[in-house]
């Protein structure tokens, strides 16, 4: 009897200190881990020809382009290769390389022809 009413009052016991003393459990939010890359930006080298043709050499690496840009509409200049899609807005300066077959962009960076040093 000693026995079973000592059981009783331990957990009697216990069962009023959880009741008496909630436990707080925290949160755990997860948190995007930044990393920092370096942007790379190819080597570029842009020479208007005409109104309508900008020549233009790419590189960075084993990168390698070299091509002329032919205006479409508005500002932008389009030329490509097997493997390239480079895209050069006049307008916003944006230069963009994408991959031909998947769409993956390579590089997306501003480049200005003119030459801001003498400003």
């Amino acid at each position: 009897m000693k026995f079973s009413t000592t059981l009783f009052v331990t957990i009697f016991s216990f069962a009023s200190i959880a009741a008496i003393s909630p436990t707080k459990a925290d949160i755990m939010i997860p948190q995007p881990q930044i990393i920092a890359q370096r942007k790379i930006v190819p080597l570029t080298y842009m020479t208007r020809r005409n109104r309508n043709q900008i020549a233009i050499r790419l590189q960075e690496g084993e990168f390698k382009f070299q091509g002329i840009l032919q205006k479409t509409k508005g500002n932008v200049y389009i030329a490509q290769d097997r493997q390239v899609r480079v895209m050069y807005d006049l307008g916003t300066k944006r230069v963009v390389v994408i991959n031909r077959k998947t769409g993956t962009e390579y590089y997306n960076y501003i480049f200005s022809m003119k030459n801001e040093g003498a400003l």
